[in-house]
């Protein structure tokens, strides 16, 4: 006859290898809950905020060039916001611009403005040509003497269209260059956009930039 204090002994033997089962078999289940069979991504920066960052500039507030041509405006800061009445919420027509005197070997200057906001698809907007060498800016809305406008990459001629506030949401960055020729460039009013583009740009002895920026909501 078994003693007393051995069928204790195996009873409590019994009772504790079957809470250890039992814990492993819930540890088991638990483990098939959690997992089904696929590894989790692992977590992103933007992950452990509430707010993403804001995209990267595209392009720079201003450029200089090494001559010290510059490109100014009274109607906004570098890298400020265009006001209303470069847009369709206002008069619709281009800030002033000034750069001052340029190279003296300068016989004509182009202006452009520019969506730079996916850098690696810049979007020509407006593209003013033959303007005269002597001219150091452009008033609001203004055409000079011997100036005129290609079409921009819509395949629409001059400044305005389409509106700004028909891009898709978020900041637009919007750059206006000017660019000093040495020789006439060869274009008219209306030329495609396009070529007239990459001839003030390849034959430019001088140039300089200035960023607006739009941010449209709607």
């Amino acid at each position: 006859m078994t003693p007393p204090e051995s069928a204790l002994a195996v009873t409590f033997g019994l009772v504790r290898r079957t809470l250890v089962l039992a814990a492993l078999l819930l540890a088991i289940v638990a483990a098939g809950c959690a997992s089904d069979g696929r590894e989790l991504a692992a977590t992103q920066p933007f992950q452990t905020t509430t707010t993403r960052p804001p995209p990267p500039t595209s392009a720079p507030d201003s450029e200089v060039s090494e001559s010290g041509l510059t490109l100014t405006s009274p109607a906004f800061e570098a890298g400020g916001i265009l006001p209303d009445s470069a847009t369709c919420l206002g008069a619709n027509i281009f800030p002033e611009l000034n750069w001052g005197v340029v190279d003296p070997r300068a016989v004509e200057i182009a202006v452009s403005l520019s969506d730079q906001t996916d850098p690696d698809v810049p979007i020509l907007m407006w593209l003013m040509a033959g303007i005269p060498p002597a001219e150091t800016g452009l008033a609001a809305g203004t055409q000079p003497i011997g100036g005129f406008e290609t079409t921009d990459d819509y395949g629409i001629t001059g400044y305005g269209q389409p509106c700004l506030e028909s891009y898709a949401d978020g900041q637009r960055d919007l750059q206006w260059r000017v660019y000093v020729l040495p020789q006439p460039s060869g274009l008219g009013p209306g030329h495609p956009g396009n070529e007239a583009w990459e001839t003030v740009r390849n034959n430019a002895i001088d140039t300089a930039s200035l960023l607006s920026r739009r941010f449209n909501d709607s």
